[in-house]
């Protein structure tokens, strides 16, 4: 007999970031970690398109108090969205599991669900980074991009802090994960930045830090220093979040080291170049790239550009300036999706089930 929990994953798995279903069943537990019987029943009447009270409550044959309570506490949990429209009120939607509710468990999480997770990454999570679009795409670091270029406004990380009116800081959740399990890395774990364009929106939140833009600025920096990855959602427009991204620990980026994915992450409108008359052979660069793309031949530097996603890391390293990054070529270039919209709508016709 299908339970709630069941009919909730069925409905995960149709939004278009997708999640994948097991043999044995531990994407069901980790559902039930989250989500009591009674709310994972109404959440899996939920979707994508945002629902008035009254519309889920005929949907579930409940009363609309007793929906609107359950509807609230899952807010609370950060497991589903609400949203006010004029005319209609408070209406209530589903969100993914990755990008979604999973990143705002990282305050929450225990021994036993980071170990659910590991279990269900291995089994089916990474899958879902071999569906293009990918779910992130790399940003350069701002200041290894060529100053005398024009630069699309989705390939620099102050495009969207400077649109923002609040900025916060919170612990990245797959650092939190390894760690709970005794794999974690020494890089920070307080540096996902993440944005709005409302002023003082994390300013009585419980697990988001507020920041000022140049602290956020300052995050950016600090990234660069330890040698991390910047990754976004990948999308020109409605981006509200930054993550600091490692390969021991980033669900995204061991997708490639742990299983090969070359999809996992979109890359950026960049590669690296060395020039060779300048490049010393001393080799700092080589420690910072999480791509493999560089590899020492006869005392110099080369850049495999299959390998190369562009982010930049080996140009902040160089202190005598021989790696540059290049723009590619206009027949190299692929923007990302408009918006979030189109990206699911790219996903959707790609997803394999």
């Amino acid at each position: 007999m299908i339970n709630a929990y069941d009919r909730l994953a069925d409905e995960l798995n149709r939004i278009p970031n997708g999640f994948p279903r097991t043999d044995s069943g531990v994407e069901l537990k980790l559902l039930a970690w989250l989500f009591t019987l009674q709310e994972a029943g109404v959440a899996s009447t939920l979707s994508l398109e945002p629902r008035t009270i009254k519309e889920i409550a005929e949907k579930n044959n409940s009363g609309e108090a007793e929906i609107k309570s359950l509807l609230i506490g899952m807010v609370k949990k950060g497991l589903i969205d609400i949203k006010r429209e004029e005319g209609k009120g408070f209406l209530f939607h589903l969100i993914p599991f990755v990008v979604g509710f999973y990143e705002r468990q990282n305050a929450k999480i225990d021994h036993e669900f980071a170990e659910l997770f590991e279990q269900y990454y291995k089994e089916r999570f990474h899958t879902i980074m071999l569906t293009e679009p990918s779910v992130h795409r790399i940003i350069p670091m701002e200041k290894a991009i060529p100053v005398d270029i024009d630069v699309m406004p989705y390939e620099k990380a102050s495009t969207y802090l400077d649109q923002a009116r609040s900025w916060g800081v919170l612990d990245c959740i797959c650092r939190v994960q390894k760690r709970l399990i005794g794999q974690g890395c020494q890089h920070t774990v307080e540096n996902c930045l993440v944005f709005s364009p409302k002023s003082g929106a994390f300013d009585r939140s419980e697990n988001i830090k507020a920041l000022t833009r140049k602290e956020a600025l300052d995050i950016l920096a600090e990234a660069d220093r330890e040698g991390l990855v910047h990754s976004i959602n990948n999308a020109q427009t409605e981006v509200y979040y930054v993550c600091n991204c490692c390969t021991c620990s980033c669900g995204v980026l061991r997708g490639m080291v742990e299983y090969g994915s070359e999809n996992s992450i979109a890359r950026s409108d960049f590669y690296a170049v060395v020039d060779k008359d300048q490049c010393t052979g001393c080799e700092a660069c080589l420690e910072r790239c999480h791509f493999k793309a560089l590899a020492m031949v006869d005392g110099i530097c080369e850049v495999d550009k299959a390998c190369c996603y562009g982010c930049g890391l080996c140009v902040t390293s160089c202190s005598i300036e021989a790696i540059s990054l290049v723009q590619k070529g206009p027949e190299e270039l692929s923007p990302p999706p408009i918006d979030d919209k189109a990206w699911r709508k790219e996903r959707a016709g790609s997803n394999p089930q």
